[in-house]
């Protein structure tokens, strides 16, 4: 009976040994996974939100698509108007009929940066369930209210670098001169990154206006820390009134 109970014990520690050996390896697994992918888990909801904006978009987009219309001016008696005005114009006029639409959570563009490969759709807002969708704009519910893009001030958006498909988590690899795109229903827009910083996380004045427009992207720093943000700037550098998206 010694040996029958002694046997028993063992067997018992045996599959104690292995299930113990499988969750450690399944625990390294997971962490290599995050570690060079991100959460891949709050990846999955993103990715299905970002399916969702993106329709949202389509539909957005049909409203500004038709050719914008002007009047006939007479060669002859009146100087054709500057090109770079007249898109100008176009833009802010769509803006403002795109402003009206536009509610906390809801896409408003596409944030296009060749360097690190990122394509995604940007959302109005920047609390936790806005940035569980996508990149967020600062809007006044953020505490902060930034500009739309093409309106001529400073355009702020925020992203996470760990989950929810970690938008920002290369961001560290753009450097100045290096392009940023921001497609909009109404437009799109390119900017030319000139510096970045570290900031403390209560540092507001990142947003401060400047001669001329000026996109923030704002993220956490470094990896796996919310103690600093890394900060990108870039300043506008051409727009249109082609719709990209």
């Amino acid at each position: 009976m010694a040996a029958e109970g002694a046997e028993k014990q063992l067997a018992v520690r045996r599959r104690l040994g292995v299930a113990l050996l499988v969750f450690g390896l399944a625990t390294v697994v997971w962490v290599g996974v995050t570690v060079t992918w991100g959460d891949p888990f709050t990846s999955m909801y993103t990715a299905y939100e970002q399916r969702q904006l993106a329709h949202q978009l389509a539909k957005d987009k049909l409203e500004f698509a038709a050719p914008v219309k002007s009047g006939r001016v007479a060669v002859s008696t009146r100087r054709q108007p500057d090109p770079a005005l007249e898109t100008a114009r176009i833009v802010r006029s769509r803006i403002s009929a795109f402003r009206r639409r536009v509610h906390d959570g809801s896409a408003i563009g596409r944030i296009v940066i060749p360097k690190i490969g990122l394509k995604m759709i940007v959302v109005q807002g920047t609390d936790e369930s806005d940035l569980a969708k996508g990149p967020g704009h600062y809007d006044q519910a953020s505490g902060v209210n930034t500009a739309f893009p093409g309106a001529g001030g400073v355009v702020g958006i925020a992203g996470h670098r760990t989950t929810f498909l970690h938008p920002f988590r290369y961001i560290n690899d753009v450097k100045p001169g290096d392009n940023i795109y921001l497609e909009m229903p109404y437009g799109t827009f390119r900017y030319v990154v000139y510096d970045q910083e570290i900031v403390s996380p209560t540092d507001w004045s990142i947003l401060r206006k400047r001669p001329f427009e000026k996109l923030v992207l704002s993220a956490c720093h470094p990896l796996y820390s919310a103690s600093h943000r890394i900060v990108t700037f870039a300043r506008l550098a051409g727009e249109s009134t082609k719709i990209a998206l």
